[in-house]
């Protein structure tokens, strides 16, 4: 193999171990809502311990069909619900995805989801490598009580 294309692969681990060690997910749950529910929200806050910024793309689970990534807006005094394409997780800082704000939303749920019962999500990113992480799912009454 020559020099070079050891150079090129010594940069990609160098690029992956950087983010990987520094890019944490902590507070991750998943709204649990009553039975016959096919659509929840998941929420965590992602922590960017890195050197680099990494941009979160999307994100899977195989309690779900499809899985976006929205943000609440507020216009002229109306608060909406969107799909966004991605969000910058800038180097060295969290971003909170939280009631209100930016979350995940699982659709097609396969079946109903019990408080305390823990899912694999999967989140992809741009400039780090996709990380699983395990959600409990929380009732929606004990999320009001936090």
């Amino acid at each position: 193999m020559s020099l070079s294309k050891y150079s090129g692969m010594l940069l990609v681990l160098l690029a992956v171990t950087a983010c990987s060690d520094g890019l944490t997910v902590s507070d991750a749950y998943i709204r649990g809502l009553p039975p016959g529910q096919t659509v929840t929200a998941a929420f965590m806050t992602l922590n960017n311990g890195s050197n680099q910024e990494c941009r979160l793309v999307g994100a899977a689970s195989p309690i779900a069909s499809s899985a976006e990534i929205h943000a609440h807006t507020h216009h002229n005094g109306t608060m909406s619900m969107r799909p966004v394409e991605g969000v910058a997780l800038p180097a060295g800082e969290a971003v909170s995805f939280e009631p209100g704000g930016y979350h995940l939303m699982l659709f097609g749920l396969q079946n109903s989801l019990s408080d305390g019962e823990e899912y694999k999500v999967t989140l992809f990113f741009e400039g780090c490598p996709e990380v699983v992480v395990t959600m409990p799912v929380r009732s929606v009454l004990r999320e009001e009580e936090s």
